[in-house]
């Protein structure tokens, strides 16, 4: 068989070669290869063959990058209010709240239920922020997080390098590295401030008419 035959050539392939094999070997077969962590791929973009996929991988990718750089993350719990449709007839609306911040933010009104916060940490605009010619801050835009305001309710604290917030933060400061243009009372160019909005989502949105409808208050960005 040829998977025989190929493990035959490998057993009598001298040192030398097994070593500049190696070397030449461009695809990785493992999560472990160490070119993953070479400066280069830091913030490489990744494809991902669906987007189920690449809504769990880049929360994970955020822990990871909280990790690398020694930070913590906060995490921000979207705020979902049902309408009285939904509630009708349900017996565990706390319950089914829990269930909902761990959706597709596709569909949730393209927000995230739960949404990581590290210093540093890369993210996406999930909608357009600012039209404005000279700035252009539209859907899929990249920045950077720079730094955020809590909301002034806020109790939780930072517990083993991770923090749930009780409440969306007031501001979220993204700083964009290729922008020339600097908002007053900010302390560089490029950085904007990104601030919660609600969006609407439904239950049962496959629906021809649907009526199950809860608002989801959270930032609209993606990690």
């Amino acid at each position: 068989p040829e998977s025989q035959r190929k493990r035959s050539i490998a057993n009598l392939e001298c040192n030398k070669c097994k070593i500049e094999r190696r070397r030449r070997q461009l695809v990785a077969t493992s999560e472990h290869d160490a070119r993953f962590r070479e400066k280069k791929f830091e913030n490489a973009p990744t494809i991902f063959p669906n987007n189920s996929v690449k809504y769990d991988v880049n929360k994970t990718r955020a822990q990871e990058h909280a990790a690398v750089k020694k930070e913590g993350v906060t995490w921000v719990p979207a705020q979902d209010k049902p309408s009285q449709r939904v509630l009708e007839g349900r017996m565990n609306v706390a319950a089914d709240k829990e269930r909902w911040l761990t959706w597709h933010d596709k569909d949730c009104g393209d927000l995230y239920g739960m949404l990581p916060l590290v210093l540093g940490m890369p993210v996406r605009l999930q909608d357009h922020i600012n039209r404005n010619p000279k700035i252009r801050l539209l859907r899929g835009k990249i920045g950077i997080v720079h730094s955020w305001i809590l909301d002034e309710r806020e109790e939780s604290c930072m517990t083993q390098g991770a923090r749930i917030l009780t409440h969306v933060p007031s501001v979220v400061f993204v700083k964009f590295e290729d922008a020339d243009w600097q908002l007053p009372g900010t302390s560089d160019k490029g950085v904007y401030p990104i601030r919660p909005w609600k969006r609407s989502w439904f239950l049962d949105r496959r629906r021809r008419k649907p009526v199950l409808q809860v608002a989801r208050w959270q930032l609209p960005l993606a990690p």
